[in-house]
Parts: structure tokens; C-alpha cells; sequence
């Protein structure tokens, strides 16, 4: 299935036993928060690090490569011009950073989202014709044993393999499951137990007219998502391709993903209590945290779909139908004490306004825990669990 690729005036490291932090004048435009941030950056891994490493050309091909691992990882978006282009960057990036140069962020970037619409279109019109699957095709899946498409025909021909191998997954995916549940039923028989199981078996054609449209659906929403995202977004990716080469636990964070980091540490966050879930373009609440606003109003249900969300009473309600879920969050977030209103849709189809306020929730998920274990033989084991 397709997957996401995804993975300022302040800044933060999370390296072993280290936490670092610069905050500075608020700078006029993003151009300059990011140069700012460069240059922080730089002088936090040169003078900070626990183990600071020579900034120089070897250093920038690391960065270069761990760079376009994260932003094109399976080789599917830029061009193999494209990459000649960048190539020219390839020992540069350590002067860049040294300098909080913008030149090749700025140049990646821009045609990644360039490459993104035109891909968008390209899959539109694979997806607007017939697709036949009988037909034999090559496509390699491991990243390290191919090339950027040569050009953008190429890239049309790379796009329809991925979008068929997709199909064919999703057929063999309801093949599997029909006959789980046909052996459920095969052994109810067997045994002469009372069959309520309903095995409903799907025709070859009506299983690639239903994975079509689930794969049509998917390969849409993933690209206006993508689309959704604000290119000043892209910058963390960027930084972390330098931050990371000194250590993978060394990461720069924007103040948003400082925020999200914070809460995750801490285990605590000033909301209501409920999951925030995404399918397709529309939000839904998830699981609702016990005794928390949204449990204790008896008004929300899992499932409910949000439509609105009002952060102050004073404010005008947001409409929040095609947000991305982290800033939808943000609107349902804020002081303790205070009021949010939201607008659902229950799955009867009835709107309904609910009106919260906001509590320190506990995310216990978030918090370590140990146990000490004692053996059989009188030995004694120390557990420790650790969440992701």
C-alpha cells in the first residue's frame, strides 16, 4: 500500500542524556527563520554534540544521501535528471549549513511538489482506463537495486506497476479472507455446530472493481494530503538528514514537533480525551480516554465524525472536513479550564453540538513502568518496559 512519506524560533536536540534549546528574535519571514535555524543548528552540533564530527564533504554526502533516502525513499518521485541536478550539491552541504544557505532545501522541495502533481495526474489517468492485470510485468521493490525513472514516461510506466502490484495485493487480500472464513465454516459443519457464518464469495471481476476503487481512493487522498502539507513543513526532514549523521537519537524539532514530543514525554496533555482518527479526508473520534470530558459529557461516541470545531466561544467554529488530524488537534487542545465546542456527526447521520472543557488527560501508554519478577528458585528479575 502506499504510504505516506512521510516522516522557528526555537530549537531542540534529543540526544542521549542531552537537551539543547536556542530561542532568538522572531525573524521576518521563513527564509529567515530557516537560515537562523541553520546556523543554530550548525553551531549546536560543531560545539554541543557529545561527539561532534568533522563538518566537511564527507559529512555532506551523508547528509545528501540520508537526505533523499527520507524524501524519495522507494525512487518514485524524482527524475533521474532531477538527481543529476542535486548531484552538483553533493559536497556543498556542509557550506550550506555553515552559511544557513537555502539553495538546494529550496530547489528540492520545490520540484518534489512539481514531480507530486504531475504524478497526481499521471495515476488520474491510469486509474481512468482499463488495467489489465493478466498481463506480465517487472517491478522492484528494493530501493537499492534501481534507478529515478529515466524520464517522465518512464515515471507514468513505474506509477501504473506500482498501481497494479497494489491491486493485486488488495484481491489477494479478500482471497485470504474468504477462505478464513470458509474454513471457519468448513469446521462448524464438520463439528455439527449451529453455522451463522455467511461466506459471501466475490467474482475475479468484482474483487479488481472493488480493489481499483480502494487503491483509486487511497493513491487520491495520499497525494492531497501531500499537497496539504506547507513547505515549510519539509524543513524538520531536511535538518534531521544532518542531525542525524552525527547519531540517530540527535533530532532537530520545530516547535510543533516540540510541542507533540513534550506531551509524549511528559504523558499529559490539556484536551478532552479522545483520539483524533483520519479516513479518508473526513476526522472521526477514536477511542475516548475514561473519565476524561469526552467519556464523562456521555454525548461522544467512537466514530462520531467532526465537522466543526469551535476553540474559544467567542471564535467562529472551524470547519475541519479534509484538516490534516495534527492541526485539528491544535483547535480541540488549549488551557486548562477552558471551553471547546464541537460539532458532530453521529453515525445515524444527526448533528449534534458538544460542548467540553478542557482537563489534563494522562496518555498512560506514554509512561515507563518496571516490575521486579520472582523465579521459581527464589531469583530475582528486573522488567522494564520502555514505550516507542
Amino acid at each position: 500500500m502506499l504510504k505516506k512519506l512521510f516522516k522557528f524560533n526555537k530549537i531542540l536536540f534529543a540526544a542521549p542524556l542531552m537537551t539543547l534549546m536556542f530561542c532568538f528574535n522572531a525573524p521576518k519571514n521563513d527564509d529567515e527563520k530557516m537560515h537562523i535555524i541553520m546556523i543554530n543548528v550548525k553551531n549546536a552540533l560543531a560545539h554541543v554534540h557529545y561527539q561532534p564530527k568533522p563538518i566537511n564533504d564527507a559529512y555532506s554526502r551523508e547528509v545528501y544521501k540520508n537526505y533523499f533516502e527520507t524524501i524519495d525513499p522507494a525512487k518514485r518521485y524524482f527524475l533521474q535528471s532531477d538527481m543529476d541536478e542535486f548531484e552538483k550539491h553533493k559536497n556543498q552541504l556542509d557550506d550550506y549549513l555553515n552559511n544557513g544557505n537555502l539553495v538546494f532545501y529550496k530547489q528540492t522541495i520545490d520540484r518534489l511538489y512539481q514531480r507530486v502533481n504531475e504524478i497526481d495526474k499521471m495515476t488520474q489517468d491510469i486509474l481512468s482506463k482499463p488495467i489489465d492485470l493478466t498481463e506480465d510485468d517487472d517491478l522492484i521493490l528494493e530501493p537499492k537495486l534501481k534507478k529515478a525513472p529515466a524520464d517522465k514516461q518512464e515515471l507514468y510506466n513505474e506509477w501504473k506497476r506500482y498501481i497494479k502490484y497494489n491491486i493485486l495485493q488488495e484481491i489477494e487480500t479478500m482471497t485470504s479472507k474468504e477462505e478464513i472464513q470458509q474454513e471457519k465454516k468448513d469446521s462448524v459443519i464438520a463439528h455439527k455446530l449451529k453455522d451463522t457464518i455467511n461466506v459471501k464469495k466475490l467474482s475475479l471481476e468484482e474483487k479488481k472493481i472493488k480493489a481499483t476503487k480502494e487503491i483509486k481512493d487511497l493513491i487520491s487522498h495520499t497525494f492531497k494530503r501531500f499537497q496539504k502539507r506547507k513547505k515549510m513543513d519539509w524543513f524538520s526532514v531536511y535538518m534531521n538528514a544532518y542531525t542525524e549523521v552525527f547519531d540517530p537519537h540527535t533530532n532537530y524539532f520545530s516547535p510543533k514537533d516540540k510541542e507533540d514530543f513534550d506531551t509524549s514525554f511528559a504523558g499529559k496533555v490539556i484536551g478532552i480525551g479522545a483520539q483524533i482518527q483520519e479516513k479518508k479526508g473526513y476526522l472521526y473520534m477514536g477511542p475516548l480516554v475514561v473519565g476524561a470530558p469526552a467519556w464523562k459529557s456521555k454525548q461522544i461516541s467512537e466514530g462520531d465524525k467532526i465537522l466543526k470545531v469551535k476553540s474559544k466561544p467567542n471564535e467562529e467554529a472551524v470547519n475541519v472536513v479534509g484538516m490534516l488530524v495534527d492541526e485539528a488537534v491544535r483547535l480541540i487542545r488549549g488551557e486548562k479550564g477552558t471551553e471547546v465546542t464541537l460539532t458532530l456527526q453521529k453515525k445515524d447521520g444527526s448533528v449534534k453540538e458538544v460542548k467540553l472543557i478542557r482537563e489534563e488527560v494522562s496518555i498512560e501508554d506514554t509512561f515507563a513502568r518496571s516490575v521486579i519478577v520472582n523465579s521459581p528458585k527464589g531469583e530475582k528479575y528486573g522488567y522494564i518496559y520502555l514505550p516507542s
